[in-house]
């Protein structure tokens, strides 16, 4: 089966200049991928290229299967999509928004409208004005839109813009659930990163154009720039934990007794060996704890700092 997502060799050239240099990249189903870079690392520009809405300077973009150039008409069914800001006609309801919407693609029942409403917390407004609507509702009725179709791909850029942070953890179990649960393909792109840090099962980082890393969020705010882990062990005998660990566990870089325990510094799969080490040695633990860093923290570490996501 095919990548719901893969971008091969993805280039946008302006002049002389790559906005968007060699991407490589596969989001499967069932995942919510996030992007991030510093501001002008080309993260817009690569979810336009993504929905044919920016043609590419080099390189392909397929959905589920079909090529975004070649096979517009069959890629773009499979995709819902906000890009920037959601645009409504703002003297019509949000409900004759989507009933127009609808119209537009075969197959969707009134039913359908009702389910996607209700699904982003609208039905006590849908049927004011759009103008009346803040940020935040048009951000919603913009994510209805998006889903109206049943989509397999659902790409979002900036989808938190205006919403208060009770809506903000609702789009987030919104997404979660649309990926775990109907095995939707979900790219989001945010500034947000404690959110994003919450949001998505892995994350690309982008700089100036070019792809950083790809890294399950778990593993990217477990571990170093080295790639190993600080892990904390809880225990009265600090020495002998010391002693029953040197030189017995394979890629350990550092061991320092600090207050309350011991604190090791090795590979993630080498935990593992640790505990069973202390267990074998008679050594009391009260917790093993891998010291995670923030997403915030990671992403300054490989962007040196470079702006915001």
């Amino acid at each position: 089966m095919p990548s719901a997502i893969a971008l091969r060799g993805l280039t946008k050239r302006i002049g002389q200049k790559a906005i968007v240099d060699n991407l490589t990249l596969d989001v499967p189903s069932g995942e919510v991928f996030g992007l991030l870079g510093p501001n002008g690392a080309g993260k817009t520009t690569t979810i336009r290229m993504m929905v044919g809405l920016v043609r590419m300077s080099a390189g392909t973009v397929e959905i589920a299967g079909h090529d975004i150039v070649r096979d517009y008409g069959q890629a773009i069914r499979q995709v819902g999509a906000i890009v920037e800001n959601p645009e409504m006609y703002k003297y019509l309801s949000g409900y004759q928004n989507l009933q127009q919407f609808a119209r537009m693609t075969p197959g969707i029942e009134t039913r359908r409208i009702d389910e996607v409403v209700e699904f982003v917390g609208l039905s006590e407004r849908i049927h004011d004005k759009v103008r009346q609507y803040s940020l935040g509702m048009r951000q919603r009725l913009g994510l209805a839109q998006a889903l109206l179709h049943r989509p397999s791909v659902l790409i979002l850029d900036e989808p938190t813009n205006g919403l208060d942070p009770a809506g903000i953890r609702e789009l987030r179990d919104h997404l979660r659930r649309l990926a775990r649960e109907e095995g939707v393909a979900v790219v989001v792109s945010s500034h947000l990163l404690g959110e994003m840090e919450l949001m998505c099962d892995r994350v690309a980082v982008i700089q100036q154009g070019r792809l950083v890393s790809v890294e399950r969020i778990d593993k990217m705010i477990a571990a170093g720039t080295d790639g190993l882990v600080s892990v904390f062990v809880e225990t009265k005998c600090q020495e002998e934990a010391k002693a029953a660990l040197l030189g017995r566990v394979e890629g350990m870089a550092e061991i320092a007794i600090v207050d309350g325990g011991i604190e090791v510094k090795l590979p993630h799969e080498a935990i593992p060996r640790v505990h069973k080490l202390l267990v074998q040695s008679d050594i009391p633990i009260f917790e093993v704890r891998v010291a995670t860093q923030t997403l915030e923290d990671r992403f300054l570490e490989m962007t040196g700092g470079a702006g915001k996501a």
